[in-house]
């Protein structure tokens, strides 16, 4: 019995670790699948509209200045930008009007408004800045992005096709200062990046990325404005859902955004992780939870494990191991050409970064509190964020309810 019973198990785990070893193959080729399509498309630079840039502001981000800059350089007709911000303590507030100040024939300005329409305070960044966008396009993007010249052209002219409700970007991490910093460049890089275009090969996109999301203000209207998103943590997975509902394409474009990356510590990076690890099981529960395939070192360790356990001989037991820092190796260097980064880590710290990853996965199932600028909120299954003084709240007025709950069912 005993002996059946270590034979199931070595199957078992012997399958868990070959289809993990399967995701390392796919997303290799997903990303050279990316590179393929993307030296042979052609932008349609006929086609460009105006558009206004929301860009949604809290504090300094990493080079902040060359950051908001990149977007006023643009080489296009006619496009708006306007800095949300909500207050005028904020200490990004003199670099944005420097950068005003340099950029006098460009439209850009921007707006302090302090009022709040949800838990997410991003979004109502969003809501305060919409009132006074002036075009038909409206694009967010997320205040530590960096972009080319020729950004708006690359990611407005899918419009052209009428069907396509909203558009979206890839992005890759370049890391500023030390460990910590790379290790999220390399997640960002060589997890995320490849990750969403499996996801495209296997789905259309129903889903937008926070560096770039790009919707007319029709649809927006239609889907009850930003006010739609000021209680979702996954704000840019909602906005694609939302538009997608309408039976509208969300076009995932070939352009990769620069993504500057500062982790001030490994406990930043931690918090980080942990809050976008549990955004994704909340929006995408049984995709997450296969998402441990994904750690293949992690896998591959197992498998080594299993295989000395079955041959008692080091030497084969090594091999899955080696194989998989093999692929992960390669997976590195392409990424890293692919995205242009300069600053994505070194290959030795490639089983440090999948074991963080495993860690923070196993950490994700053991609660759904998220710190997120400096506060803490809750997330429910629906992937509403709630205060801790909105739970406590709605905790006295189910207990007050005789018979409905109790305490124990929080």
């Amino acid at each position: 019995m005993q002996i059946e019973f270590l034979t199931i198990f070595n199957i078992a785990v012997a399958l868990i670790c070959l289809s993990s070893f399967g995701y390392l193959v796919f997303a290799l080729f997903a990303v050279e699948r990316f590179h393929h399509k993307r030296k042979k498309s052609s932008t349609a630079t006929d086609f460009q509209p105006a558009v206004t840039i929301l860009k949604p502001i809290y504090g300094l981000d990493p080079e902040l200045a060359d950051n908001l800059r990149s977007f006023c350089q643009q080489d296009y007709p006619k496009y708006q930008i306007i800095f949300a911000l909500h207050n005028s303590n904020d200490p990004a507030l003199p670099i944005i009007k420097k950068v005003i100040k340099e950029f006098k024939k460009v439209d850009v300005s921007y707006v302090v408004d302090s009022h709040i329409y949800g838990t997410n305070r991003k979004v109502s960044n969003l809501i305060n800045a919409h009132k006074t966008a002036k075009h038909e396009y409206i694009l967010i993007a997320d205040s530590d992005m960096r972009v080319p010249t020729n950004y708006l052209s690359e990611v407005m002219s899918p419009f052209a096709d009428a069907e396509v409700g909203a558009v979206t970007c890839l992005y890759s991490g370049s890391a500023r200062g030390k460990l910590a910093s790379t290790l999220n460049a390399m997640f960002i890089n060589e997890w995320f990046l490849p990750s969403v275009l499996i996801s495209r090969i296997l789905q259309p996109v129903k889903f937008c990325l926070g560096a770039t999301m790009i919707v007319r203000r029709d649809l927006l209207n239609k889907i009850g404005g930003f006010k739609a998103l000021s209680n979702y943590l996954a704000d840019d997975y909602m906005l694609g859902k939302l538009v997608s509902d309408l039976g509208y394409k969300i076009h995932l474009s070939d352009f990769i955004v620069e993504n500057i990356v500062e982790e001030a510590s490994l406990k930043d990076l931690l918090l980080h992780e942990l809050r976008w690890a549990r955004t994704l099981r909340r929006v995408e529960p049984l995709g997450y939870f296969f998402t441990f395939l994904t750690d293949t070192f992690v896998m591959s360790c197992l498998a080594s494990i299993t295989v000395y356990m079955a041959t008692q001989n080091i030497s084969w037991s090594l091999i899955p191991v080696l194989l998989v820092f093999m692929a992960r190796i390669f997976l590195h260097s392409r990424t890293k050409q692919i995205t242009g980064s300069s600053s994505a880590g070194s290959i030795w710290l490639i089983p440090l970064r999948d074991l963080l990853s495993f860690s923070i996965r196993v950490i994700s199932f053991t609660g759904t509190s998220i710190h997120w600028r400096n506060n803490a909120f809750n997330v429910d299954t629906s992937g509403l964020m709630h205060t801790e003084e909105e739970l406590l709240l709605d905790r006295d007025a189910v207990e007050k309810v005789p018979g409905l709950a109790t305490s124990q069912d929080y």
